[in-house]
C-alpha cells in the first residue's frame, strides 16, 4: 500500500469534525464549525473547520490543513505515527504501507523513547512495589495516605539510591545507554559513562493524551533541594506544555464546564483518590500560556489552586494574564492556612472540599486581597506593589479589560488612577517604537494587498467552487489575469490535478509553498463570490479580459514593428471587445 492509498483508506473513515472536537470546543456557524485555536492565543474564535471539504483553517494564525496536519501537530508526532495512530483508532488495517525515510527515522526515534520510558516506568513500578529498595517509596505513600489502586492507576514507582540501578535494568532489556540518556532518564558523564537522571526520589509517570509516557516527574523524600525534578527536554516532552493528569481528566473536565488545577503531584492524586476526576497539575513548574491553550479546549472555567502566602500569590499574578487573554474566567480557591489540597481532603473529606469550591474567588481579586493585607503603609508599599502589578497589566491585551482592573485596582489599593495610567504609558513607550512600526507595515501591506479584494481572489475562488468553468480557461492563457505568484501555484495545480473536479482536500499534497496552502484553505473555507446564476457571466468577463490584455500586448507590438495594417486591426479589435463588454 502506496502513501496515497493509506491516506485516503484513513480519510475515509476518520470525520475531521469529530477528532478535532475532542480538543477544541466547536460550534457549528453556517457550512463551517468554529472554536478558538489550540495552536495561539485568542479570545474570539477564528478557528475553523470545514467537514465536507475534511480541513481546518485558522484565520488568525493561518495554520491548517487536514486530519493529518491536526494530529502531527497537537500531538507532536511524525506524519508516519500520526496515519499509524488514526488507522488504528478507525480499526483500519495498512498492509505493506512503509512511510518515508526521514518520516520512518523519527516515528522509530519516538517508538523507541516511548517503549525505554514505558520499560523505565515498569522499572520504578516494580520498585516500589516489590523491591525491599522499595520500602522508602512505600513508607512515604502510605504516610501521603495514597492507595494501593491509585499506586497501579497512575504507574506510580520509586527509584532507588544508587548512580545506576536503571542503567543496569535498561541494558538488561537490551536498550542502549545512549537512547536512555535521549530519554531524559541517564544523564552523560565527560568519560563518556553515564548515571541515573533520578534517584531516592518518588516517581510519577506523566502521560500525553494518547496514554503513552512521554517523561518522568520525581519528588525527593527528605529535605534535600530540588524538591521536585521532571525530565529534561526530549523529542517527546517539552517543558510547559502538559498537564499531570490531563490524560484521564479532560473528558471530565469537557462534561463537568470546570477544570481545578492544583501545583503538586500529591495534590492531584490525593483529590482524584477522593473521588473528584476534573483535577490536572502543573507537573511543579509555573503556568504557562500552552497549558492553559489546553485546557480552554475543553472548559472556559477553571479554579486555581494556589498557597495563601507569597508564593501563592506570585503565581496568582503570573497567571492572571495567561487566563484573562485566553477568554479563560479563571478563579482561585484559597484553603485554611497550614493546609494544602492534599491534607485537607484526607483531614475533612470530599463534601468540605467541594463547598469550600463554591468559595473560589476571581484570580486577580485574590491577588489584590493578598496584596493590600501585605501592603505596608505609605509611599513605599504603593510603589513596590504598583511596580509588580504595572508589567503584568501590560499583558493584558484587550484595552477595555485593561481598564476595568486598573480602576479597581486603584480602588482597592488607593493609588491614583491617574497615577497607575501616566506609569502605564511610560511602560508603553520604551517597547512602542517596534511595536508601532511592525503594526503599520502591517496596515499597510493589508490595505495595498492587491489580492484581498482583486481579481486574483475572485478568479481562483470561480475555479475552486465551479469546478465547471476549469475546462473554459485550460487552453487561454489564464496567467495574463493573475499577478500573484503564489495563487498561480495553486491554478497551475487545480488545472492540472483536478481539471474537472475531484476531492480538494488533497490538492495541498501538491503545493509546497505555506503561503499558497494557507490562502487555498481561505477560498474553500469561504462562500462563492458568484451565484450560479452569475457563473457564466463570470466566465465570460474574464475571458474577455485576458482577450484584451493579449490584444493590448499584440498593440505594443504592432507599434514597435511599425506594422500600421496590423495595428490598425488590432484597435478595430479592442474597440469592438470593449462594445461587447459593455453590453454583457
Amino acid at each position: 500500500m502506496d502513501l496515497s492509498d493509506a491516506k485516503e483508506e484513513v480519510k475515509k473513515a476518520a470525520d475531521i469534525i469529530e477528532i478535532i472536537g475532542q480538543y477544541v470546543q466547536l460550534k457549528k456557524r453556517g457550512q463551517n464549525h468554529i472554536g478558538l485555536c489550540p495552536f495561539h492565543s485568542e479570545r474570539s474564535p477564528s478557528f475553523t473547520v470545514n467537514q465536507d471539504k475534511q480541513i481546518y483553517h485558522c484565520f488568525g494564525c493561518g495554520r491548517g490543513g487536514d486530519v493529518f496536519t491536526f494530529w502531527m501537530e497537537y500531538h507532536n508526532l511524525s506524519f508516519s505515527q500520526s496515519l499509524k495512530d488514526l488507522a488504528e483508532r478507525y480499526n483500519i488495517d495498512l498492509p505493506g504501507y512503509k512511510g518515508l525515510p526521514e518520516e520512518k527515522k523519527k516515528a522509530e526515534l519516538k517508538e523507541l523513547l516511548f517503549k525505554t520510558n514505558g520499560l523505565a516506568a515498569d522499572y520504578f513500578h516494580n520498585l516500589l512495589a516489590r523491591s525491599a529498595e522499595g520500602k522508602p517509596g512505600r513508607d512515604y505513600f502510605s504516610r501521603r495516605e495514597i492507595s494501593q489502586e491509585t499506586i497501579s492507576r497512575f504507574q506510580l514507582g520509586y527509584a532507588a539510591n544508587k548512580w545506576d540501578g536503571l542503567i543496569n535494568y535498561l541494558k538488561s532489556k537490551n536498550i542502549s545507554l545512549d537512547m536512555g540518556a535521549k530519554a531524559g532518564l541517564l544523564i552523560p558523564k565527560k568519560d563518556g559513562d553515564y548515571y541515573d537522571h533520578f534517584r531516592d526520589r518518588i516517581i510519577f509517570p506523566i502521560f500525553d493524551l494518547n496514554h503513552q509516557i512521554i517523561g518522568f516527574g520525581g519528588r525527593v523524600l527528605g529535605d534535600s533541594l530540588p524538591k521536585y525534578i521532571n525530565t529534561p527536554e526530549t523529542p517527546l516532552y517539552h517543558k510547559g506544555e502538559s498537564l499531570y493528569g490531563l490524560d484521564s481528566a479532560f473528558r471530565n473536565i469537557r462534561e463537568g464546564g470546570l477544570a481545578i488545577v492544583v501545583e503538586g503531584y500529591m495534590d492531584m492524586l490525593a483529590l482524584r483518590q477522593h473521588g473528584i476526576s476534573n483535577v490536572v497539575a502543573t507537573l511543579g513548574t509555573a503556568f504557562t500560556s500552552n497549558q492553559v491553550r489546553r485546557l480552554k479546549g475543553y472548559t472556559k472555567e477553571v479554579v486555581v489552586l494556589f498557597d495563601p502566602d507569597d508564593a501563592g500569590r506570585e503565581a496568582a499574578l503570573k497567571s492572571f494574564p495567561l487566563f484573562l487573554n485566553e477568554g479563560i474566567s479563571a478563579k482561585v480557591l484559597v484553603l485554611p492556612q497550614g493546609e494544602d489540597p492534599d491534607s485537607f481532603v484526607n483531614r475533612c473529606g470530599l463534601d468540605e472540599f467541594r463547598e469550600l469550591l463554591k468559595g473560589a474567588i476571581p484570580i486577580f481579586d485574590f491577588y489584590l486581597d493578598q496584596t493590600i493585607a501585605r501592603m505596608d503603609g505609605g509611599i513605599d508599599g504603593q510603589i513596590k506593589v504598583l511596580g509588580e502589578v504595572l508589567p503584568i497589566f501590560m499583558e493584558v491585551e484587550s484595552g477595555a479589560t485593561r481598564f476595568l482592573y486598573v480602576q479597581s485596582f486603584s480602588e482597592k489599593t488607593g493609588i491614583n488612577e491617574a497615577i497607575v495610567w501616566e506609569e502605564l504609558r511610560h511602560w508603553e513607550d520604551n517597547r512602542s517604537e517596534r511595536r508601532n512600526t511592525a503594526r503599520l507595515k502591517s496596515r499597510f501591506f493589508s490595505d495595498q494587498d492587491p489580492r484581498k479584494y482583486g481579481s486574483d481572489l475572485q478568479f481562483l475562488n470561480l475555479l475552486v467552487h465551479y469546478p465547471e468553468t476549469r475546462d473554459a480557461f485550460k487552453d487561454k492563457e489564464w496567467e495574463l489575469i493573475v499577478s500573484d505568484p503564489e495563487i498561480i501555484k495553486i491554478i497551475r495545480v487545480l488545472m492540472e490535478r483536478f481539471p474537472s473536479g475531484g476531492d480538494l482536500g488533497r490538492i495541498e499534497e501538491f503545493l509546497v509553498s505555506p503561503v499558497a496552502r494557507e490562502q487555498l484553505r481561505v477560498i474553500l473555507m469561504s462562500q462563492p463570490f458568484y451565484g450560479k446564476e452569475l457563473v457564466n457571466q463570470a466566465v465570460s468577463e474574464f475571458a474577455q479580459k485576458i482577450a484584451k490584455i493579449k490584444i493590448s500586448q499584440s498593440i505594443s507590438h504592432a507599434k514597435a514593428e511599425g506594422d500600421m495594417e496590423m495595428l490598425n486591426r488590432l484597435l478595430k479589435a479592442k474597440q469592438d471587445l470593449d462594445v461587447d463588454k459593455k453590453g454583457i
